[in-house]
């Protein structure tokens, strides 16, 4: 349903559609969507560079959440329009869950779950942080990295998100 492609499609080739947020830089990223007809079209996402572009769908929903210079939007794939701003910035991570048709974002300092109605629900971490990433989803667990910045600077394997309960676990 959705691709990340490297660089602008030929003009004509796809409809193009722009995602605009005010001061996100000169850049741009492109997704080629899919729609549930199988018609094809590109999104223009501005960003300050091309680190830190991520994309994650709900297959079923046809919604795809993109992040672009640390910006979350939600898209409506077949209606090719923005459903959604989130509100928190400076997203480092992403990853979507079918079951649940939810959203996991992350920041330097926060893990949020975005739920269907878009709402953007904090998780508690278990310890403070000082930057969330996602390293693997197996089952329903999504596994985390979690980097704490300090007199010396730790990474931590040891927890995840259980997926059904919503909330951090730590692995036994």
């Amino acid at each position: 349903m959705i691709k990340i492609l490297d660089n602008l499609p030929c003009s004509g080739e796809y409809e193009e559609i722009f995602f605009e947020f005010n001061g996100l830089g000169q850049n741009w990223c492109y997704v080629l969507f899919t729609t549930s007809i199988g018609e094809k079209w590109v999104g223009h996402f501005r960003a300050e560079n091309h680190i830190n572009f991520k994309v994650a769908d709900l297959t079923l929903k046809n919604i795809a959440c993109i992040v672009s210079g640390g910006h979350g939007y939600i898209v409506d794939i077949d209606k090719k329009s923005k459903l959604a701003d989130l509100k928190q910035d400076m997203i480092l991570d992403l990853s979507a869950d079918e079951k649940t048709n939810s959203f996991y974002i992350s920041t330097y300092w926060s893990l949020t779950r975005v739920d269907e109605n878009f709402n953007e629900i904090d998780i508690d971490l278990p310890i403070g942080i000082d930057g969330v990433y996602f390293t693997n989803k197996v089952d329903r667990k999504l596994f985390l990295k979690l980097e704490e910045i300090g007199a010396d600077f730790t990474t931590s394997y040891d927890y995840y998100i259980d997926l059904d309960k919503q909330k951090i676990e730590q692995k036994h």
